[in-house]
């Protein structure tokens, strides 16, 4: 290897060799309303009336109110019934 093309080649193939793989992105357990909304491409106020006659359940913490998000993807797969 005394091209230095072939070397740079080298050095790099055993840089990206070395570089630990990107993690995948995290999906967030519990979702805010306004993400809860915007996974169901709905308003705010219909996630508030959801939570309020049982079609989603919700945890609060503090004063936010959180849905689980395993909760929203059930209630996407059951197309729309109460998870």
């Amino acid at each position: 290897m005394t091209n230095p093309d072939e070397l740079a080649a080298a050095i790099a193939t055993l840089l990206a060799a070395a570089q630990p793989a990107q993690p995948a992105a995290a999906q967030p357990t519990l979702l805010t309303v306004a993400e809860t909304a915007e996974k169901l491409r709905c308003g705010q106020t219909l996630i508030y009336a959801m939570l309020k006659d049982g079609r989603l359940a919700s945890v609060k913490v503090g004063r936010r109110r959180l849905v689980k998000a395993a909760d929203v993807d059930r209630f996407i797969a059951k197309g729309g019934v109460a998870a």
